[in-house]
Protein backbone atom coordinates (compact mmCIF):
# COMPACT_ATOMS: atom_id res chain seq x y z
CA UNK A 1 0.00 0.00 0.00
CA UNK A 2 1.31 3.56 -1.06
CA UNK A 3 1.08 6.16 2.46
CA UNK A 4 0.80 9.48 2.00
CA UNK A 5 0.00 12.63 4.20
CA UNK A 6 -2.71 14.52 4.11
CA UNK A 7 -1.47 18.46 3.38
CA UNK A 8 -3.61 21.55 3.50
CA UNK A 9 -1.95 25.18 3.31
CA UNK A 10 -5.28 27.57 5.32
CA UNK A 11 -4.77 30.97 4.45
CA UNK A 12 -7.04 34.06 4.86
CA UNK A 13 -9.53 33.40 2.13
CA UNK A 14 -8.43 29.82 0.62
CA UNK A 15 -7.39 26.45 1.17
CA UNK A 16 -5.36 24.39 -0.58
CA UNK A 17 -5.68 20.50 0.08
CA UNK A 18 -4.02 17.22 -1.13
CA UNK A 19 -2.31 14.03 -1.03
CA UNK A 20 1.67 14.21 -0.86
CA UNK A 21 3.42 10.99 -1.27
CA UNK A 22 6.95 10.94 -1.61
CA UNK A 23 7.33 14.73 -2.29
CA UNK A 24 4.95 14.52 -5.41
CA UNK A 25 1.70 16.21 -4.86
CA UNK A 26 -1.36 14.77 -5.80
CA UNK A 27 -5.50 15.84 -6.26
CA UNK A 28 -5.14 19.50 -5.23
CA UNK A 29 -8.81 20.46 -4.00
CA UNK A 30 -9.28 24.53 -3.31
CA UNK A 31 -11.78 25.67 -0.59
CA UNK A 32 -13.25 29.59 -0.07
CA UNK A 33 -12.05 29.52 3.44
CA UNK A 34 -15.41 31.14 5.89
CA UNK A 35 -12.85 33.63 7.35
CA UNK A 36 -16.12 35.57 9.21
CA UNK A 37 -17.53 32.40 10.50
CA UNK A 38 -17.56 31.56 14.01
CA UNK A 39 -14.71 29.43 16.00
CA UNK A 40 -17.11 26.07 15.98
CA UNK A 41 -17.79 27.25 11.75
CA UNK A 42 -14.23 27.45 11.40
CA UNK A 43 -13.78 24.05 13.03
CA UNK A 44 -15.82 22.05 11.44
CA UNK A 45 -15.09 23.63 7.95
CA UNK A 46 -11.13 22.25 8.67
CA UNK A 47 -12.83 18.78 9.64
CA UNK A 48 -15.31 18.99 6.59
CA UNK A 49 -12.59 19.22 4.30
CA UNK A 50 -10.12 16.77 5.90
CA UNK A 51 -13.18 14.70 5.54
CA UNK A 52 -13.30 15.13 1.97
CA UNK A 53 -9.88 14.21 1.13
CA UNK A 54 -9.23 11.51 3.34
CA UNK A 55 -8.26 8.40 2.06
CA UNK A 56 -7.33 4.50 3.21
CA UNK A 57 -3.61 5.22 2.29
CA UNK A 58 -3.56 8.68 4.16
CA UNK A 59 -0.74 8.31 7.58
CA UNK A 60 -0.49 11.83 8.99
CA UNK A 61 -2.01 15.00 8.58
CA UNK A 62 0.27 18.38 7.99
CA UNK A 63 -1.62 21.87 8.15
CA UNK A 64 -0.48 25.10 7.80
CA UNK A 65 -2.08 27.78 9.39
CA UNK A 66 -2.09 32.07 9.43
CA UNK A 67 -1.69 31.92 12.68
CA UNK A 68 0.75 32.65 16.15
CA UNK A 69 0.15 29.39 17.69
CA UNK A 70 1.96 26.93 20.21
CA UNK A 71 3.94 24.42 17.85
CA UNK A 72 4.48 21.60 20.59
CA UNK A 73 0.73 21.50 21.71
CA UNK A 74 -0.55 22.25 18.40
CA UNK A 75 -2.75 24.78 19.88
CA UNK A 76 -3.75 27.70 17.39
CA UNK A 77 -3.14 30.99 19.53
CA UNK A 78 -4.16 34.00 17.43
CA UNK A 79 -5.44 34.28 13.63
CA UNK A 80 -6.03 38.11 12.48
CA UNK A 81 -7.38 37.00 9.06
CA UNK A 82 -9.74 34.48 10.78
CA UNK A 83 -10.66 37.04 13.99
CA UNK A 84 -13.08 34.29 15.48
CA UNK A 85 -10.44 31.22 15.11
CA UNK A 86 -8.43 31.75 18.33
CA UNK A 87 -7.17 29.73 21.02
CA UNK A 88 -8.01 26.53 19.12
CA UNK A 89 -6.25 22.92 20.58
CA UNK A 90 -6.21 22.53 16.55
CA UNK A 91 -3.54 19.42 16.68
CA UNK A 92 -5.48 17.71 19.39
CA UNK A 93 -8.66 18.47 18.02
CA UNK A 94 -8.14 16.53 14.96
CA UNK A 95 -6.35 13.89 15.65
CA UNK A 96 -8.84 13.11 18.72
CA UNK A 97 -11.88 13.06 15.44
CA UNK A 98 -9.22 11.36 13.10
CA UNK A 99 -7.09 9.27 15.33
CA UNK A 100 -4.05 10.20 13.17
CA UNK A 101 -1.07 12.11 14.09
CA UNK A 102 -1.27 15.75 13.14
CA UNK A 103 1.53 18.61 12.62
CA UNK A 104 0.21 21.95 12.79
CA UNK A 105 2.89 24.64 11.44
CA UNK A 106 2.35 28.53 10.39
CA UNK A 107 1.58 28.80 7.35
CA UNK A 108 4.79 31.11 6.02
CA UNK A 109 6.78 28.96 8.00
CA UNK A 110 5.49 26.18 5.71
CA UNK A 111 6.14 27.82 2.33
CA UNK A 112 10.03 29.21 3.55
CA UNK A 113 10.67 25.37 4.59
CA UNK A 114 9.09 23.98 1.23
CA UNK A 115 11.30 26.43 -0.57
CA UNK A 116 14.55 25.61 1.56
CA UNK A 117 13.77 21.78 0.94
CA UNK A 118 12.52 21.57 -2.11
CA UNK A 119 13.15 24.79 -4.15
CA UNK A 120 16.36 24.43 -5.67
CA UNK A 121 17.88 27.47 -3.75
CA UNK A 122 21.07 25.98 -2.30
CA UNK A 123 21.29 28.67 0.38
CA UNK A 124 21.66 27.96 4.01
CA UNK A 125 20.03 31.26 5.14
CA UNK A 126 16.38 31.98 2.90
CA UNK A 127 13.61 33.70 4.22
CA UNK A 128 10.30 32.97 2.68
CA UNK A 129 7.82 35.40 2.22
CA UNK A 130 4.16 35.19 1.68
CA UNK A 131 2.01 38.05 -0.33
CA UNK A 132 -1.70 37.36 -0.07
CA UNK A 133 -4.21 38.50 2.39
CA UNK A 134 -1.63 39.52 4.79
CA UNK A 135 2.09 39.57 4.69
CA UNK A 136 4.26 36.87 6.55
CA UNK A 137 7.78 35.75 6.96
CA UNK A 138 9.21 31.68 7.16
CA UNK A 139 13.28 31.53 8.17
CA UNK A 140 15.61 28.85 7.63
CA UNK A 141 18.83 29.73 9.05
CA UNK A 142 22.07 27.33 8.83
CA UNK A 143 19.11 25.13 7.28
CA UNK A 144 16.80 24.76 10.38
CA UNK A 145 13.82 26.90 10.77
CA UNK A 146 13.67 29.42 13.24
CA UNK A 147 10.22 29.81 14.83
CA UNK A 148 10.36 31.67 17.67
CA UNK A 149 8.32 31.94 20.97
CA UNK A 150 4.79 30.55 19.56
CA UNK A 151 5.60 30.73 16.31
CA UNK A 152 5.15 34.35 15.97
CA UNK A 153 8.53 34.89 14.18
CA UNK A 154 8.12 36.72 10.75
CA UNK A 155 5.27 38.19 11.71
CA UNK A 156 6.56 41.07 9.52
CA UNK A 157 2.98 42.54 8.52
CA UNK A 158 2.25 43.66 12.02
CA UNK A 159 5.45 46.19 12.30
CA UNK A 160 4.50 49.99 12.36
CA UNK A 161 4.97 51.56 9.23
CA UNK A 162 3.55 54.97 7.99
CA UNK A 163 -0.15 55.54 9.42
CA UNK A 164 -0.47 52.08 10.00
CA UNK A 165 1.81 48.65 9.50
CA UNK A 166 3.16 46.91 6.69
CA UNK A 167 0.50 44.79 6.10
CA UNK A 168 -1.78 47.39 5.19
CA UNK A 169 0.84 48.66 2.30
CA UNK A 170 3.17 45.21 1.13
CA UNK A 171 -0.04 42.60 0.70
CA UNK A 172 -3.27 42.76 -0.94
CA UNK A 173 -4.83 44.97 1.45
CA UNK A 174 -2.88 47.87 -0.29
CA UNK A 175 -5.33 47.27 -3.06
CA UNK A 176 -8.14 46.59 -1.08
CA UNK A 177 -8.27 50.21 0.95
CA UNK A 178 -8.27 51.44 -2.44
CA UNK A 179 -11.35 50.01 -3.31
CA UNK A 180 -9.58 48.02 -5.99
CA UNK A 181 -9.23 44.00 -6.88
CA UNK A 182 -6.05 43.05 -7.45
CA UNK A 183 -7.09 40.57 -10.15
CA UNK A 184 -9.00 43.05 -11.64
CA UNK A 185 -5.41 46.10 -11.89
CA UNK A 186 -3.20 42.71 -12.90
CA UNK A 187 -5.42 42.37 -16.02
CA UNK A 188 -5.47 46.08 -16.59
CA UNK A 189 -1.99 46.35 -16.00
CA UNK A 190 -0.97 43.38 -18.57
CA UNK A 191 -3.06 45.47 -21.08
CA UNK A 192 -0.51 48.41 -20.43
CA UNK A 193 -2.62 50.79 -18.36
CA UNK A 194 -1.14 53.99 -17.04
CA UNK A 195 -3.06 53.92 -13.30
CA UNK A 196 -2.62 50.07 -12.98
CA UNK A 197 1.05 49.99 -13.50
CA UNK A 198 1.38 53.27 -11.16
CA UNK A 199 -0.63 51.03 -8.58
CA UNK A 200 2.37 48.09 -8.88
CA UNK A 201 5.11 50.94 -8.97
CA UNK A 202 3.50 52.40 -5.63
CA UNK A 203 3.33 48.71 -4.32
CA UNK A 204 6.37 47.40 -4.96
CA UNK A 205 8.04 50.22 -3.33
CA UNK A 206 6.15 49.75 -0.45
CA UNK A 207 7.59 45.80 -0.23
CA UNK A 208 10.48 46.74 -1.15
CA UNK A 209 10.95 48.92 2.05
CA UNK A 210 9.79 45.79 4.27
CA UNK A 211 11.97 43.38 2.61
CA UNK A 212 14.83 46.37 3.17
CA UNK A 213 14.33 45.69 7.25
CA UNK A 214 14.44 42.01 6.62
CA UNK A 215 17.69 42.07 4.82
CA UNK A 216 19.34 44.94 7.44
CA UNK A 217 18.18 42.75 10.47
CA UNK A 218 18.52 39.16 9.25
CA UNK A 219 20.66 39.76 5.86
CA UNK A 220 19.92 36.17 4.24
CA UNK A 221 21.36 34.67 1.03
CA UNK A 222 17.69 34.83 -0.70
CA UNK A 223 14.48 36.01 -0.19
CA UNK A 224 11.89 33.97 -1.77
CA UNK A 225 8.61 35.66 -2.12
CA UNK A 226 5.60 33.20 -2.48
CA UNK A 227 1.58 34.06 -2.27
CA UNK A 228 -1.03 35.55 -4.55
CA UNK A 229 -0.01 38.58 -5.05
CA UNK A 230 3.43 37.32 -6.24
CA UNK A 231 1.72 36.16 -9.75
CA UNK A 232 2.05 39.85 -10.80
CA UNK A 233 5.89 40.09 -9.64
CA UNK A 234 6.78 41.53 -12.65
CA UNK A 235 4.59 44.41 -12.48
CA UNK A 236 6.32 45.85 -8.77
CA UNK A 237 9.68 44.03 -9.40
CA UNK A 238 11.82 46.63 -10.60
CA UNK A 239 10.52 49.67 -7.80
CA UNK A 240 10.97 46.79 -4.91
CA UNK A 241 14.03 46.18 -6.19
CA UNK A 242 15.05 50.26 -6.37
CA UNK A 243 13.54 50.89 -3.49
CA UNK A 244 15.80 48.29 -1.71
CA UNK A 245 19.12 48.95 -3.18
CA UNK A 246 18.25 53.00 -2.33
CA UNK A 247 18.06 51.97 1.45
CA UNK A 248 20.57 49.32 1.43
CA UNK A 249 23.63 50.46 -0.14
CA UNK A 250 25.06 48.68 -3.32
CA UNK A 251 26.81 45.90 -1.04
CA UNK A 252 24.28 44.45 1.18
CA UNK A 253 21.69 44.72 -1.57
CA UNK A 254 23.83 43.03 -4.05
CA UNK A 255 24.45 40.48 -1.38
CA UNK A 256 20.83 39.09 -1.43
CA UNK A 257 18.91 37.22 -4.14
CA UNK A 258 15.05 38.17 -4.42
CA UNK A 259 13.41 36.05 -6.32
CA UNK A 260 9.39 34.94 -7.27
CA UNK A 261 8.99 31.45 -6.07
CA UNK A 262 8.85 28.94 -9.22
CA UNK A 263 8.09 26.01 -6.84
CA UNK A 264 4.35 24.60 -7.61
CA UNK A 265 2.99 24.07 -3.82
CA UNK A 266 5.45 25.24 -1.83
CA UNK A 267 3.67 25.50 1.44
CA UNK A 268 2.13 21.81 0.75
CA UNK A 269 5.41 20.49 0.50
CA UNK A 270 6.80 22.69 3.81
CA UNK A 271 3.92 21.06 5.50
CA UNK A 272 5.03 17.37 4.25
CA UNK A 273 8.97 18.25 5.24
CA UNK A 274 8.09 19.24 8.55
CA UNK A 275 5.87 16.44 9.49
CA UNK A 276 8.69 14.32 8.49
CA UNK A 277 10.89 16.08 10.13
CA UNK A 278 8.65 15.80 13.22
CA UNK A 279 8.69 12.28 13.07
CA UNK A 280 12.48 12.05 12.73
CA UNK A 281 12.77 13.90 15.89
CA UNK A 282 10.10 11.45 17.53
CA UNK A 283 11.86 8.24 16.84
CA UNK A 284 15.21 9.77 17.96
CA UNK A 285 13.85 11.15 21.18
CA UNK A 286 12.14 7.29 21.54
CA UNK A 287 15.03 5.46 20.38
CA UNK A 288 17.60 7.57 23.15
CA UNK A 289 14.08 6.51 25.81
CA UNK A 290 14.91 3.21 24.79
CA UNK A 291 19.02 3.12 24.89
Amino acid sequence: MNHSLLCIDLGGTKALVASVAHTQVEQVRQYAVPSQANLDQVNAFVIRLIEENLTTETTGIAIGVPSTLDVCSGTVLTTQNIPHWQNVPLKGLLEQHFSLPVVVHNDANCFAFGEYLYGGHHANNLIGVCLGTGIGAGFVFNGNLYTGNHSAAGELGNLSYLDGIIEDYASGQFFGRQGIEGRWLAEQARSGDPFALQQFETFGSHVGHALAQVVMVLNPDVIVLGGSVTHSYNYFNAALEAKMQQLLGNALYQSVRVIPSTLNHAPLLGAYGLFQHNKINHDNKELANEV
